[in-house]
């Protein structure tokens, strides 16, 4: 009996998805009976400096407690800096021997030791240039362990335990990708954008199966810089104000026109340049994909609600592009959010803690190798 009950109360705690993002660490907990957000918490990123490694981590723990979280189990999305992604093409093999040409593909490419590198890959479906050409196109995603012990470590001291680590981004496509998973919605075609601090990735879905997926170093921290720049401010003072910037957006606040439109004026430049390297990507993929056009952009990230943005990139890829998928998946992000007291985040800054709340846990390694979002 004792075992039994046990066993029950273990099935009902799902695992917590942890977003180590470019300006903080998120993490979410879903309700394994309605798949509703039970538990949401936001912490600072860690100080650098290894002596402080210790409080941070009880710090962590004890919040968690606080926030509501269950168990110990969780996904941990990679920090975006840390992960490599490229397209590549390969002979077709075994699982085992595709592993390890990936593992030296990456080494190579990356320039990473052999014995300090993860890697996994996504077979995309993409057509092949050439006609006598027969490669398999694959997504590799490379990970240098060098650069994640400090923060695993540091998760793992605060009495959490990784069940799998996957790069935040693909949590995001996730979120958007869960109510797409029948067969027929193989056809359907959607591109995310996640628009982050130091960076942006673009992930090319069909279904919630990866078809592409590129990474650009445009974020919100270049946009501040340039702000400060064009305006003569200090960084702080404009990472303020851009910040102030999304939030009257979000909400419909006024601010001063003249200070709207500076800072408008100064990331236009960089804006511009997103947009032109994002119609670059769909154009390959246009090519690859025998023409299937996505049916929309679902802009995403901390930095999503960048005025003007949605415009340029709707006049720049002639694709409507939108903040939400259709089934309201941000929305009911931030009514969540508010629930558990969290009013002063854009949401779509917490669509990655979601997706890696809501990955399926399966037997074994786990493993995106299907090609799948979910």
């Amino acid at each position: 009996m004792r075992s039994g009950i046990s066993l029950s109360i273990l099935a009902r705690r799902t695992p917590i998805g942890i977003d180590v993002g470019d300006d903080a660490v998120r993490a979410i907990q879903l309700d394994s009976r309605t798949s509703e957000i039970k538990a949401a918490a936001m912490f600072p990123l860690p100080e650098s400096d290894a002596r402080d490694t210790h409080l941070y981590s009880g710090q962590l723990r004890k919040s968690l407690r606080r926030s509501g979280f269950t168990g110990s189990r969780c996904v941990i999305g990679a920090p975006r800096e840390h992960v490599h992604v490229h397209p590549i093409r390969v002979p077709h093999m075994s699982s085992k021997e595709l592993q390890e040409s990936l593992a030296w593909e990456a080494s190579e490419r990356f320039s990473i030791p052999r014995d300090s590198v993860q890697v996994d890959g996504v077979m995309t479906g993409a057509r092949a240039p050439g006609v006598d050409d027969d490669r398999a196109e694959v997504v590799l995603f490379a990970l240098d362990e060098r650069n994640i012990v400090s923060w695993l470590d540091l998760l793992m001291e605060s009495g959490l335990s990784p069940l799998c680590l996957e790069p935040g981004f693909c949590g995001v496509a996730r979120a958007h990708s869960l109510h797409c998973r029948r067969e027929q919605d193989r056809d359907r075609v959607r591109v995310v954008l996640d628009f982050s601090a130091r960076g942006t990735t673009l992930i090319y879905l069909r279904g919630d199966r990866i078809g592409f997926c590129k990474t650009f170093d445009i974020g919100g921290e270049l946009l501040d810089c340039a702000t400060s720049e064009s305006l003569g401010m200090d960084l702080v003072s404009a990472a303020a104000l851009r910040r102030d910037r999304l939030m009257a957006s979000s909400r419909s606040h006024s601010m001063d026109v003249s200070a709207q439109s500076g800072a408008s004026d100064a990331v236009a430049q960089i804006l511009h340049r997103l947009v032109e390297d994002v119609a670059l990507c769909l154009r390959h993929c246009a090519v690859a994909f025998r023409g299937a056009r996505p049916e929309c952009i679902v802009l995403s990230g901390r930095e999503s609600l960048e005025p003007r943005f949605c415009e340029m990139l709707e006049s720049g890829t002639g694709i409507p592009v939108t903040l939400d998928d259709e089934k309201r998946t941000i929305d009911s992000i931030g009514q969540a959010l508010r629930k558990n007291g969290i009013r002063s985040e854009s949401a779509s800054a917490w669509s990655a803690a979601y997706g890696l709340a809501s990955r399926p846990l399966r037997s074994g390694r786990a493993s995106n190798k299907s090609g799948r979002a979910a």
